[in-house]
C-alpha cells in the first residue's frame, strides 16, 4: 500500500512539472497562445526601460506607441496608426501599374495650365477628351475655373503663396508648395499626382480670358512682374525651363469673347498680341485661338454658349486647332 502511494505521489510530481514548464513558454510566447494572435512572423516587440515601446514591421518601419506590457495569454493591440492627409489622398489615385508606365512614356505627354475655357465641359465632348479621341497623346488637364496668369490681389511672397495663377502651377512643378496647399479640388489634386514632368514632352498654356476680366496690366514694371501678364508668362515659362529644359511650351491665346463690364485699359486683342511676343521671345509655339474661332456676331452665337464659356461646337473647334497643331508637329 505504502509503495501504491509512493508511486502515485511520483507520478503527481511530474506531472506538476511538465506544467510548470508548458506555463513558462506560454508566459515567453503569449502570440502562440491563440490563434489569430496580430502578431506576424515578421513582427516583434521590442522593450527598453524608461522608453516608450517600438512596434517594428519590415515594410512600414517603426512605430512609436505608448508602452503596453501583454500578459501572459493575452493577445496585443497594435496602436491605431493615422494617415496623414497625404496618405489619405493616395487612397483616391488608382496605382499606376509598370505596364501603364511604359505605354506612357512611349506616348507623347502633354500638361494643360490654363482656366475655364480648358476645364468647361470635361466629358467625351472636353476638348482635352477630343485631342486624346482623335491622337495618340496623353493630356493632364490640370486647368482651373477662374485663374489668370498674373497674380490678382493675392500674395507674391512663397512663404504665404495662395494664387492659383500660372506662376502658383509652376511653384508646384518645381516643388516650392505642396499640391495640399495650392489644388484641392478633387478633380485635379489626382491628375496632378500622376504626372512625371521628367516625361512630360508639352507644356500647353491658356490664360488672358479672367486677366482681361480682372484688367491685369499687360506691360510688367519689372522684367518679372508677376501681377501683369506679359511678366506672369515670362516668369512661368522661364521657371520651369530651368528644371526641366527638355519640356516645350505651347502658348495659347485667349478665345474671343463677347462680354464684360466696365472701363478697360486694354482690349483683350491686346492681350492676344501680347501673347504672341512672349512666345515669340521665347521660342515657344503659339496657337492663335482668338482668330481661330472667329469674332463676328454670327461666330459669337455658334461658339459661346454665354458670351464667354464654349459651347460643344467651339470646343470641338478648339480641339481640332489643337490636333492640326500636333499633327504639323509630326505627332501622331
Amino acid at each position: 500500500m505504502n509503495k501504491m502511494k509512493l508511486i502515485f505521489i511520483g507520478e503527481c510530481i511530474i506531472i506538476f512539472c511538465l506544467l510548470l514548464v508548458i506555463g513558462g513558454l506560454l508566459v515567453k510566447e503569449p502570440g502562440l497562445a491563440a490563434e489569430g494572435s496580430v502578431f506576424s512572423e515578421e513582427t516583434s516587440v521590442l522593450e527598453a526601460e524608461g522608453e516608450p515601446e517600438t512596434v517594428l514591421n519590415r515594410e512600414e518601419g517603426p512605430v512609436l506607441s505608448e508602452k503596453i506590457v501583454p500578459k501572459a495569454g493575452e493577445l496585443q493591440k497594435l496602436p491605431e496608426q493615422k494617415i496623414s492627409s497625404n496618405e489619405s489622398s493616395r487612397e483616391d489615385i488608382s496605382p499606376v501599374t509598370s505596364k501603364e508606365v511604359t505605354e506612357r512614356k512611349e506616348k507623347t505627354q502633354i500638361v494643360v495650365f490654363g482656366d475655364s475655357i480648358w476645364n468647361a465641359g470635361r466629358g467625351e465632348d472636353g476638348i482635352s477628351e477630343q485631342v486624346m479621341a482623335e491622337k495618340d497623346v496623353i493630356i493632364y488637364n490640370c486647368s482651373i475655373g477662374g485663374t489668370t496668369a498674373a497674380v490678382v490681389n493675392e500674395s507674391t511672397q512663397w512663404d504665404s503663396w495662395t494664387s492659383r495663377s500660372f506662376n502658383g502651377m509652376m511653384y508646384l512643378v518645381n516643388d516650392v508648395i505642396s499640391e495640399e496647399q495650392l489644388i484641392p479640388e478633387e478633380t485635379i489634386y489626382p491628375i496632378f499626382k500622376q504626372i512625371d514632368f521628367d516625361e512630360v514632352d508639352y507644356i500647353l498654356v491658356s490664360y488672358g480670358l479672367n486677366d482681361y476680366f480682372s484688367n491685369v496690366p499687360i506691360h510688367p514694371k519689372e522684367y518679372f512682374d508677376l501681377t501683369s501678364f506679359v511678366g506672369a508668362l515670362r516668369h512661368g515659362i522661364h521657371k520651369i525651363q530651368e528644371k526641366y529644359p527638355h519640356i516645350q511650351f505651347i502658348l495659347t491665346s485667349p478665345t474671343y469673347c463677347g462680354w464684360f463690364e466696365g472701363e478697360r485699359d486694354f482690349g483683350l486683342g491686346d492681350y492676344v498680341e501680347a501673347a504672341r511676343g512672349v512666345s515669340q521671345e521665347y521660342g515657344t509655339h503659339f496657337i492663335d485661338m482668338y482668330h481661330a474661332l472667329g469674332k463676328s456676331p454670327e461666330q459669337k452665337m455658334q461658339y459661346l454658349e454665354d458670351g464667354v464659356h464654349l459651347t460643344e461646337e467651339g470646343r470641338y473647334l478648339y480641339a481640332r486647332s489643337v490636333i492640326d497643331f500636333l499633327e504639323a508637329n509630326g505627332i501622331e
